[in-house]
């Protein structure tokens, strides 16, 4: 069972929120296992900027090689509903969506 509890910034260790123009709004995190302190595990959400929803998730532990949703995810998505993270999403969104209409114009 995965926690919902929002878990304390000490988990994070770095947060970035940026854009690629081929996939999209990448949220990605080093996030401390729970479970052994001494390990960091990547983990990556990436949010479709038309719709704002995720559509691709990954993690570095073992439960995302497998394919797995894993805490670490479940940390990550809480994060970024959290207001300080929302603003960074929307302004990705906001230069992904400009970058998009200067290409569209250039027929």
């Amino acid at each position: 069972m995965i926690s919902t509890q929002i878990p304390s910034k000490s988990y994070v260790k770095r947060l970035d929120v940026f854009y690629n123009l081929g996939e999209g709004i990448i949220v990605s995190a080093d996030i401390r296992s729970r479970t052994r302190k001494d390990v960091i595990h990547y983990s990556r959400l990436v949010i479709d900027p038309l719709t704002m929803k995720i559509i691709k998730e990954s993690c570095s532990c073992e439960a995302g090689s497998f394919g797995k949703k894993c805490w670490h995810l479940k940390v990550l998505e809480q994060l970024i509903a959290s207001e300080e993270v929302k603003e960074k999403v929307e302004k990705a969104r906001n230069e992904l969506m400009q970058i998009e209409e200067d290409i569209a114009s250039w027929g």
